[in-house]
């Protein structure tokens, strides 16, 4: 079974650090975080430990050949792995060669470079494929359009001398490493993305050192933001005061996505963190980060239960959606009991009508900037290439008040994947009608959202 942080720690400060370490998990900042202190602790125990670090896209049979090789001076080693791929399946192939192009658009270091065209020397190397081809025939094995980036980095990869990894293979390599045993004193420290719940090799490095899964679930998100939180602020000395944190909370949305019961979601924790230490910055040593200063230094994510409509509306989730409509104009019933229910339901119009204006223009956005819509896009590549733009896009066309929050601003970008801009003015214009025959006395506004969201369930 994988093993509890803390544990690994205390058996490394106990002078018994495992032989071989696996970190990962779902979230990237966890694991990194792990990565760091178990890594600093074996080095605070050994003081006079040798650390050979290895950069991306070192080849794993090299590495593993430094792990059963025995230290010329005979003293101990610590083998630092940042990245393995050996765990990634060819069925990640999009996924990952997603998050190399993406990491590519916003490397500005050689170091950064390196590690972009590792990831992608390894998509090679799943598909089967080798430098020595022609970028045609890489990009049409890959099944992806060759446009610049690839070709830049099919460049770069070549310049460097580096050839596609081994794949899967790399897992039977490791399997073999682990079992045999590295040399005397030698600790082996991995770092990986995800880590499946099924596999020899995972269950291999658990028998013989241990495995550290850094996974984020929605009823341990708020435990971890605040102690996170309140170790960067007793970092540098500053007071994050409670009630500054809940305003933070509220003004990211994260409140709103925690609540939405029928979402899965889990916030990005290292967005948020990186907020929180701007405002801890802000504050300088013995200074108070106040819900004052919140107000002022974050914008808000526009939320509430009508926004919560709205997206279960743009997510396609139309039974959701109806069910949350209910609760609300039960909920405004009790409030307001003399309010006719044809207004009731007549206010949540309008909401509709804004996330349709917004994906009309998302779809506009993609079209001027020749960007493919219709393939999906992780969170994080398009934070750090499209979020911004897009929300100012969004703003000065007037269609938002300002710009949103990149979380819910990509989820309207996945939804727009599956709309054609002739369904979108279409549902804008049936909502127009639907608003000019509520004031007419056409159909019932009840019958007629309910109806409307219903012809939007996609078979």
């Amino acid at each position: 079974m994988p093993r509890k942080l803390e544990a690994v720690l205390d058996k490394i400060s106990q002078g018994k650090p495992p032989a071989v370490l696996l970190i990962g998990g779902s979230s990237e900042y966890l694991a990194e975080q792990a990565f760091h202190q178990l890594r600093d602790a074996i080095a605070a125990q050994q003081p006079g430990i040798a650390i050979e670090s290895f950069e991306p896209g070192t080849e794993l049979a090299a590495i593993l050949d430094s792990y059963r090789t025995m230290s010329l001076f005979g003293g101990a080693r610590m083998l630092v792995i940042p990245e393995v791929n050996a765990f990634v399946s060819a069925k990640e192939l999009a996924s990952l060669y997603d998050k190399a192009t993406s990491d590519w658009k916003s490397a500005k270091t050689d170091r950064k470079r390196a590690t972009s065209a590792a990831k992608l020397l390894h998509v090679l190397g799943l598909a089967g494929v080798d430098l020595e081809m022609t970028d045609r025939a890489i990009s049409d094995s890959l099944g992806v359009s060759l446009d610049a980036i690839l070709t830049d980095m099919l460049a770069f990869c070549r310049t460097t001398g580096k050839k596609a990894t081994r794949g899967e293979d790399d897992a039977a390599l490791l399997m073999e490493a682990v079992a045999r045993g590295g040399a005397k004193g030698t600790i082996l420290v991995l770092r990986t993305g995800d880590i499946p719940k099924e596999s020899a090799t995972v269950e291999l490095i658990d028998k013989h050192g241990a495995v550290i899964v850094c996974d984020m679930r929605r009823e341990d998100f708020s435990a971890v933001l605040d102690r996170s939180i309140t170790d960067l602020a007793a970092e540098a000395s500053v007071k994050f005061e409670q009630s500054a944190l809940a305003r933070l909370r509220q003004r990211l949305g994260i409140e709103r996505i925690l609540a939405d019961k029928f979402s899965k979601d889990v916030p990005e924790l290292r967005g948020i963190l990186s907020e929180a230490e701007r405002l801890i910055t802000l504050a300088g040593n013995g200074g108070r980060v106040t819900p004052q200063m919140i107000d002022a230094e974050v914008a808000t994510v526009e939320g509430g239960a009508r926004y919560e409509f709205g997206s279960l509306f743009t997510e396609g989730k139309v039974l959701e959606a109806i069910a949350k409509l209910r609760d609300l104009i039960a909920q405004a019933r009790r409030e307001d009991p003399k309010m006719p229910l044809d207004m009731q339901y007549g206010r949540f119009i309008f909401p509709l009508a804004d996330e349709v204006r917004q994906m009309i223009g998302i779809v506009a956005f993609a079209r001027m900037h020749e960007l493919d819509l219709k393939r999906s896009m992780q969170y994080n590549r398009f934070k750090d290439t499209i979020a911004d733009r897009l929300g100012d896009y969004l703003k000065a066309n007037g269609l938002v008040r300002q710009r949103p929050h990149p979380f819910p601003l990509h989820k309207k970008w996945e939804a727009a994947r599956t709309q054609s801009e002739a369904d979108l003015f279409a549902a804008l214009a049936a909502l127009a009608e639907m608003e000019i025959r509520r004031k007419s006395g056409g159909m019932p506004a009840d019958i007629a959202l309910e109806t409307f969201l219903l012809q939007r369930v996609r078979v």
